[in-house]
């Protein structure tokens, strides 16, 4: 038993040596199960299905699609004054959608507010998100606020 029990315990602190050799930190480490985690459960949830849209209409499974993306605050157009509110224009048109997706975003940043998608902006290329309330367009690029955004529809 004793020797066993040796064998064992080399065994263990020689894998310990190994893998802090190859993770030396333990955000590494996390990293690594993070990455296997969605390399082995990606597969088993690569099935989308939609079960309503905003028009009724549904199309086939197989072409069912969720994209997703982040808008820098500064990229393309960057915020811009519409009437009284911040509105960022959002370019999808390279998910590729066959007709109008629903579509999520939130901001992200130092200090940003609360977001809502203006429902008759959204098209097949391209959606239009607003800060609620009175942030100005300022405060919106000084705060760094980068829209988030999902859009899930159909290719086909």
């Amino acid at each position: 038993v004793l020797c066993v029990d040796t064998t064992k315990q080399w065994y263990q602190r020689r894998v310990r040596g190994v893998l802090k050799a190859l993770f030396p930190t333990p955000s590494a480490m996390k990293l690594l199960s993070c990455l296997l985690t969605v390399m082995l459960t990606v597969p088993a949830l690569s099935e989308l299905k939609i079960v309503s849209t905003p028009d009724g209409k549904t199309g086939p499974p197989p072409c069912a699609l969720t994209c997703t993306g982040v808008s820098r605050y500064n990229a393309g157009e960057g915020w811009l004054r519409s009437d009284s509110e911040a509105g960022k224009n959002i370019d999808i048109s390279a998910c590729g959608f066959a007709s109008e997706p629903v579509v999520t975003a939130v901001l992200s940043g130092e200090i940003c507010p609360a977001a809502y998608i203006y429902e008759r902006s959204v098209e097949k290329t391209k959606f239009q998100v607003y800060a609620a309330g009175d942030a100005t367009v300022s405060q919106m690029m000084n705060n760094r606020c980068d829209v988030y955004w999902t859009a899930t529809g159909y290719t086909c």
